[in-house]
C-alpha cells in the first residue's frame, strides 16, 4: 500500500506538468508585422479598405478542412467570418483546432465562388453546399499561430487508481 501511495504522489506532479500548455503554436512563415492584430469584425466592416493589404488579424477557428486542414473559417467576437487558405500551400492546420484562438498573418481579398468550389468546400467541411455563401471574406496567410488547446486534465493513470481503491 505504502508504495502504491508513493507511485500516486509521483505521478501526480508529473501529470500537471505534462499538461501544461507552451504557448502558442505556429504554424507557416514566421509573422514579419510589428503591428497590433486586428480583430476579423473591424476587417469584415470594411473588407475593400483591406482588399489587397496584408494585416495581422485575430479570431476564432470555427471551422476547418476535415480532410488534411488545408482551410479554415476564422469568425470575430460578433459572428464575422473568413476563410483562410495557406499561402502556396505550403502547411496545414491541425484538423481539430475548431474552438482555439488564432492569429494569422496574410492578404484579404473579397471572393466569388462558384457552385464547383461551393460543391467541393462544403465536402471538405462536412456541410451542404447551401452553407457555403457565394461571396466571402478570405485570407490568404503566411502563417498561422494557434492558442495551445485546454489539456485534458489527467491527475492519475487510470491503471493506477483501481490499485488505490484495495
Amino acid at each position: 500500500m505504502r508504495t502504491l501511495t508513493l507511485l500516486a504522489l509521483t505521478l501526480l506532479p508529473a501529470a500537471a506538468i505534462a499538461g501544461e500548455s507552451t504557448g502558442p503554436i505556429h504554424h507557416g512563415a514566421a509573422f514579419t508585422l510589428k503591428t497590433p492584430a486586428i480583430n476579423l469584425e473591424d476587417v469584415a466592416a470594411a473588407p475593400d479598405s483591406f482588399a489587397g493589404k496584408t494585416i495581422l488579424v485575430e479570431g476564432q477557428v470555427a471551422t476547418v478542412c476535415k480532410k488534411k486542414g488545408c482551410w479554415l473559417g476564422i469568425k470575430g467576437q460578433k459572428g464575422a467570418l473568413a476563410r483562410v487558405k495557406f499561402k502556396d500551400y505550403a502547411f496545414f492546420a491541425p484538423t481539430d483546432c475548431e474552438g482555439q484562438q488564432a492569429t494569422l498573418e496574410g492578404t484579404v481579398t473579397v471572393t466569388k465562388l462558384d457552385d464547383k468550389e461551393r460543391a467541393h468546400l462544403a465536402e471538405d467541411a462536412g456541410k451542404k453546399m447551401e452553407d457555403i455563401p457565394a461571396v466571402e471574406l478570405q485570407i490568404l496567410a503566411n502563417g498561422l499561430a494557434l492558442a495551445a488547446a485546454a489539456p485534458a486534465l489527467s491527475i492519475m493513470p487510470a491503471s493506477v487508481a483501481p490499485a488505490l481503491k484495495k
